[in-house]
């Protein structure tokens, strides 16, 4: 399959995963990736220099590697001093970003080219596909839960006390990564998920370019439900819950597949399961998906072999 024939939608480990499983059919795929992070490293950096959030973009681009030790590096969590908690990497590409600038100064960036400096970190990392934000600007995540209070921030929406029933962004109409919008135009298939479904899925489905051009792709488009539910972000969430989810904030979406696991799930999780009634026409695919750590103990994650092994009779590939 040539390189960009594939485009992965989302973000944090869930992408990564998915990315991986990929990686090992020998496909090159574009990551188009949510840039709405507002905590940790990723949040200091946006409060500090006005940005979009590296660190989504950073963990798919170690992924994709094959420069493994400068991957290891851009890892690298400093612990002592004003650097404790930042990734290496995120600085990288703060770095990459602020040479790509016009002129330095306090407006400098909104001069910066992220995707020129993410284009420019996954040369050095020799990465196998391409890394995207989904926009070039910073936004900010909002959600309304069950009781109709509303959550500010992508780091509290994962935290928050109470089923999620909306979210958008702030601004409402970021423009879409041009290069992001070209990839879902020109895919073959589109896959979405796993991750956190509205703040990793659908959050970058909420860039108007972005889901004018999902909408509009003649790619085969796949869900990849998560293992999973989350305690309040998808707390009792079936696997229909999680298609009508996606429906509600892309209506037009059409979902070729839907990939579920069928399996045990660690112990003190609930399994994200079936029936899935009324998948907007999808063929259901079920396997099982997670990582085991020794002796069939699960662990948390789907495994890259078991999802690339499900995955490649929808690629219309061979089993690896």
């Amino acid at each position: 399959m040539h390189a960009g024939e594939v485009v992965a939608v989302g973000g944090g480990h869930g992408l990564a995963r998915v990315l991986a499983a990929l990686g090992l059919l020998g496909v090159e795929p574009v990551a188009v990736v949510t840039v709405a992070d507002d905590g940790g490293s990723s949040g200091r950096l946006r409060r500090d220099l006005g940005i979009i959030a590296p660190g989504d973009l950073r963990q798919a681009l170690v992924t994709l590697a094959r420069n493994q030790p400068l991957a290891d590096l851009f890892g690298h969590r400093f612990s002592r001093g004003e650097l404790a908690g930042h990734a290496l990497g995120n600085l990288a590409l703060v770095a990459l970003a602020e040479r790509s600038a016009d002129s330095p100064g306090p407006d400098a960036a909104r001069r910066y080219d992220f995707v020129a400096a993410v284009d420019a970190a996954g040369a050095l990392l020799d990465c196998a596909g391409r890394v995207l934000p989904a926009t070039t600007e910073p936004v900010e995540l909002h959600a309304e839960v069950a009781d109709g209070r509303q959550v500010d921030g992508q780091a509290r929406v994962t935290q928050a006390d109470g089923r999620v029933t909306r979210v958008w962004l702030e601004p409402d109409d970021p423009p879409a990564a041009d290069a992001a919008v070209e990839a879902l135009r020109l895919a073959r298939t589109v896959v979405l998920g796993p991750g956190s479904l509205f703040t990793s899925v659908i959050a970058p489905l909420l860039v108007p370019g972005v889901r004018k051009a999902l909408v509009d792709t003649r790619a085969r488009t796949i869900y990849i439900a998560n293992l999973t539910t989350q305690p309040g972000e998808t707390s009792g969430f079936s696997a229909h819950d999680h298609v009508a989810a996606l429906l509600d904030h892309v209506p037009e979406l059409r979902l070729d597949s839907v990939v579920l696991h069928a399996g045990p799930v660690p112990a003190g999780t609930t399994p994200v399961r079936g029936p899935l009634d009324n998948a907007a026409g999808a063929e259901v695919v079920t396997a099982d998906l997670v990582s085991r750590a020794g002796a069939g103990t699960p662990a948390p994650g789907h495994d890259p072999s078991r999802l690339g092994r499900a995955l490649a009779p929808l690629l219309g590939l061979p089993l690896p």
